[in-house]
């Protein structure tokens, strides 16, 4: 790991973090391929220098494809690292306590990620580099599990159509190039999972036991709270060769009218086929609602658009189809954990 520069900022902060060498305090750390390839109940420890807080961050591998983060501790003042991921990874956050935020850096431009207190994050990279950002002043509480694609990818089956578009087109290979980022509120029930893998009471074997199934129960939770369960218990219809080509070519005239986008009914028409059908064979194909979809698609070209820099937030939303600021600055900050403005800063 390398340290962050030193004029790096979460989102929101008008002060700069306190740059550390992670190797030099925590010695040289494992990387998520290195825990991969080690032992099942694998666990490496990084305590915080009393100069720097006290407490914990740890990482212990479950399973093949299966790890599981853990941090519980409380820093004097905020701090960075420079953190890089080179294999593919479908990463689940939860925040007990604490606001947590990362840069990430791919090759088409910066983008932010975070939660705060209460909130869990969805997100899938190919490869992820940037800054982390742990915060000062107060206690944090965080679970992150980080998923290789295969074990994904057969952990969910047949489902994966029932997930966030983006996410149900990884598979085994983890070639799907896409970065995909989801914010959502934990519920009371994730939390309650959340405080007894921070309080685990085990040790050795056991503890290992208990957090494989805390894990896997957090797991169900959040994937459950990420696709529509009522078309989970129907039994799917099956589409006819014949529809799949028109939900499609939908999909590809709804990316390219993002400011003017057809209504469902003309869409329909537009491809030949009935707007129930559509919807219907929307969801089964692509783990989405045609509006869901759309929304999607909208803030995903507006995050671009901000980060070329070229506009201002208010030409962003007229240019992906909002016509009020507010709605559009609303659902940015719901999708993504920041407001718009951040990324021209």
């Amino acid at each position: 790991m390398k340290p962050a520069d030193r004029t790096s900022q979460a989102p929101g902060t008008v002060h700069a973090s306190t740059v550390v060498d992670a190797d030099k305090i925590f010695g040289k750390p494992f990387s998520l391929r290195e825990c991969q390839d080690c032992m099942d109940g694998f666990e490496v420890y990084w305590h915080w220098p009393e100069e720097i807080g006290n407490g914990f961050l740890s990482l212990i591998k479950l399973r093949p494809g299966l790890l599981l983060g853990i941090g519980n501790y409380h820093l004097s003042t905020d701090t960075s690292f420079f953190y890089e991921l080179k294999n593919p990874v479908v990463s689940l956050g939860f925040s007990v306590s604490g606001n947590m935020a990362y840069t990430v850096d791919p090759q088409k431009g910066r983008r932010r990620w975070g939660f705060k207190h209460g909130c869990s994050c969805m997100s899938y990279s190919p490869e992820r580099h940037g800054i982390a950002m742990h915060p000062g002043g107060t206690h944090v509480g965080s679970v992150g599990i980080f998923i290789a694609p295969s074990f994904f990818s057969a952990f969910m089956g047949e489902e994966l159509g029932f997930i966030p578009h983006i996410l149900s087109e990884v598979r085994e290979t983890g070639v799907q190039e896409k970065h995909f980022y989801r914010l959502s509120t934990s519920p009371p029930h994730v939390n309650m999972v959340l405080q007894q893998i921070l309080d685990c009471p085990y040790r050795g074997r056991l503890k290992r036991l208990f957090l494989e199934g805390k894990t896997l129960e957090l797991m169900s939770h959040h994937m459950a709270s990420v696709y529509d369960t009522d078309i989970f218990i129907q039994t799917r219809p099956t589409l006819r060769p014949g529809d799949i080509e028109p939900i499609r070519k939908a999909r590809g005239i709804l990316a390219r009218n993002l400011e003017t986008p057809p209504s469902l009914k003309e869409l329909a028409r537009r491809v030949g086929i009935n707007k129930n059908k559509l919807n219907k064979g929307f969801r089964q194909i692509f783990g989405t609602s045609v509006f869901e979809y759309l929304r999607t698609c909208r803030l995903e070209r507006a995050r671009e658009l901000l980060e070329s820099k070229k506009m201002n937030v208010t030409q962003v939303a007229f240019e992906v189809g909002y016509a009020q600021h507010s709605n559009f600055t609303r659902a940015f900050k719901r999708h993504f954990g920041f407001n718009p403005e951040d990324y021209l800063r």
